[in-house]
């Protein structure tokens, strides 16, 4: 993630939506995290080729008031100097945990994503996004809710949506205990996520299970 942009990450998800245009007839974009910023980027600027979005734990914003700083042209150097470190360091610890994610990244990586929030995480995209949605995010209390990405943050996202009431749907999904709910690494009601997904699908999109 050194040399990590907005630019190149845009082109990452368009090229990600054309190979799903190639393997089936409709794309339904689901995404986590700054994957669902990808989908909503996409939904905006694609809208006849993206379906449907299922939406978790979307990174409208992320849960760091200094957030901010790291798109300044200085902001990189100064989470480099107030962490003590060139980067940005998982406080999980665990093997498994380190097998799948960046555990270590730099923070160019981090100021990267940040642009990519400030410059599309914004009004006029939402309203574009008129396909069905389904979101689903970590949130039990004030003191037990998502602290990677701000909950109320993608409540006024999901708010301000082009898509109609009815095709529409959030679910909040206490029981997860963390930002990444539908891992079984992270998540401790990954079978909830599912069920919610399955049950959005049928009654919103009309699809019907294959049984195996």
């Amino acid at each position: 993630m050194m040399n990590l942009t907005a630019e190149e990450n845009w082109e990452s998800a368009k090229q990600a939506l054309a190979i799903g245009k190639q393997i089936g007839n409709k794309v339904i974009l689901m995404g986590t995290s700054t994957g669902g910023t990808n989908a909503l980027q996409l939904a905006a600027a694609y809208p006849n080729d993206v379906e449907a979005l299922v939406l978790l734990s979307p990174n409208i914003a992320i849960n760091n008031d200094k957030a901010w700083v790291l798109n300044k042209h200085w902001g990189t150097k100064m989470a480099q100097l107030v962490s003590g470190n060139d980067h940005k360091i998982s406080g999980d610890t665990s093997a498994l945990y380190r097998q799948y994610w960046y555990w270590r990244y730099p923070f160019n990586g981090a100021a990267a994503l940040q642009e990519i929030i400030e410059t599309s995480m914004l009004p006029e995209t939402f309203a574009k996004v008129k396909q069905p949605l389904l979101m689903l995010y970590y949130y039990k209390d004030s003191t037990h809710q998502d602290d990677v990405v701000k909950v109320p943050a993608m409540l006024k996202m999901y708010d301000e949506l082009g898509t109609p009431a009815a095709l529409k749907r959030k679910e909040a999904m206490p029981n997860t205990g963390d930002h990444v709910l539908g891992s079984y690494i992270k998540s401790h009601d990954v079978e909830g996520v599912q069920r919610a997904i399955a049950l959005y699908m049928k009654e919103v999109l009309k699809m019907e299970a294959v049984k195996k």
